[in-house]
């Protein structure tokens, strides 16, 4: 009865499982998220909005064209001026062109160099979400097949557990067996059943994540190949420091925001400062209350110079505000300084610590190995039980288990190493080979 109860448990959750309709692998993922994903898509409008800031900036130094023209009606009298007064009825009109180019506006100088920086610092927070995007879609596809591996741990568990409480109960009906082993492998079938119950969970939150960041309906990913491991390369921490003070675009947008800030402040500072320009262009003028029907033509050309001298004090307030401004992004930059070496040690460390681990776990998988073979044979010639059997079994299946998590792991740390220093690009994802199926 108990058994018939626990392969109902195994039937009712591996039937819970998703079909895996469509594979999908790493780089179709990042496609479908880098379409999706609100933080790449902000930056990518932040980069729009620094391009259309320069070209404001850079209109305020190019030529101004302007047209204008007017007709009007005017019927006029005048006194005093004779004996009687005099009436006039007549139709008016101007039009003409004009252009006016700046000479000299140390302000709006400086505010194009301000979007210049501001077009940078958009470009390398670009850089930085797409990057952000890679780890966090990698992290999630990671975590899906290790939930695979432990359901496959799992149900291989009960499977095992089930033909050895068949065939215990079955040496105790027959007067030959112990007691003790069918407790034995209850326990460990219900253990079994618990953990495959916690991994279909872990299993379903991890395909909804993947969902959740590719705005679409995954079922399923494909398995890429962990055959081998690295560690950090080069191994030289002093490497991995210099590139992401270099390369860093968490680092280089901070830097962009504060010179940025400094162009900000010295414009508003330029306020200070004389303007010239120079204009010209062409009028026509008709109609006048002497000369009703005399048309004036003339071409002007000039040099206009604005000095200021007194604007309420706003000059002084956009200057002081600017340099609070400055002040901010300084400290904005010292802080992605600190936190950017910290983020790096801890990714070069992290890296450096799996490979150890991965080749302890090598060690430890190679030895339950032999300790399996050894147990099979002594359980050919009877010396051993089918509990020992099942024990190691079941040692070799989670040393295996946990050597391929740990060369998952191994993957992710490289990968987050590289945005560490600010190195990691799409290709990088490429690089992380596919396997044809996934891990059953």
């Amino acid at each position: 009865m108990r058994n018939k109860i626990f392969q109902s448990v195994l039937i009712l959750t591996l039937a819970a499982l998703p079909a895996h309709a469509q594979e999908y692998d790493l780089q179709e993922l990042y496609k479908l998220a880098k379409a999706k994903d609100p933080t790449v898509s902000r930056a990518e409008a932040r980069l729009e909005v620094g391009k259309a800031d320069k070209e404001i900036a850079m209109a305020a130094l190019l030529p101004r064209v302007s047209a204008n023209g007017s007709i009007r009606q005017i019927q006029h009298q005048v006194l005093y001026y004779g004996k009687e007064p005099i009436n006039g009825d007549y139709t008016g009109f101007s039009y003409g062109a004009g252009a006016a180019v700046s000479l000299f506006n140390m302000s709006s100088y400086f505010q194009l160099s301000a979007a210049d920086a501001g077009i940078s610092s958009a470009d390398t927070g670009l850089q930085a979400a797409r990057q952000d995007l890679i780890v966090r879609l990698l992290d999630a596809h990671l975590r899906y097949l290790k939930a695979v591996a432990n359901e496959k741990l799992y149900r291989d568990e009960l499977t095992r557990v089930g033909k050895v409480l068949a065939q215990s109960e079955a040496f105790l009906k027959a007067g030959t067996g112990d007691i003790i082993a069918v407790y034995e492998a209850k326990a460990r079938m219900d253990s079994a059943a618990a953990e495959m119950i916690k991994t279909e969970g872990i299993l379903r939150l991890a395909l909804q994540n993947l969902s959740s960041l590719t705005g679409i309906v995954v079922d399923g990913v494909k398995d890429i190949a962990v055959d081998k491991s690295s560690g950090p390369q080069p191994a030289e921490l002093e490497w991995w420091v210099a590139t992401m003070q270099q390369r860093s675009p968490a680092l280089l947008q901070a830097k962009e925001d504060l010179l940025q800030a400094e162009e900000y402040r010295k414009a508003a500072r330029a306020g200070h400062l004389p303007t010239f320009s120079g204009n010209g262009g062409y009028t026509v003028d008709k109609g006048s209350t002497f000369l009703p029907k005399v048309e004036t033509r003339q071409w002007y050309v000039g040099l206009q110079m604005n000095i200021p001298i007194y604007s309420g004090g706003e000059t002084t307030a956009r200057t002081r505000r600017a340099l609070a401004g400055e002040a901010e992004r300084r400290a904005m930059f010292d802080d992605a300084q600190t936190q950017a070496i910290r983020r790096l040690k801890e990714a070069y460390l992290n890296l450096t610590y799996n490979q150890s681990l991965v080749e302890a776990y090598q060690r430890k998988h190679e030895s339950s190995e032999l300790q399996l073979k050894a147990v099979q044979k002594g359980r050919d010639i009877g010396t051993r039980t089918a509990i020992d059997l099942l024990n190691a079994e079941q040692t070799y299946a989670i040393s295996r288990r946990d050597l391929t998590s740990a060369l998952y792991d191994n993957v992710q740390r490289q990968i987050e190493l590289k945005a560490a220093a600010g190195i990691l690009n799409e290709d990088d994802l490429a690089a992380v080979s596919v396997a044809s199926t996934m891990a059953k």
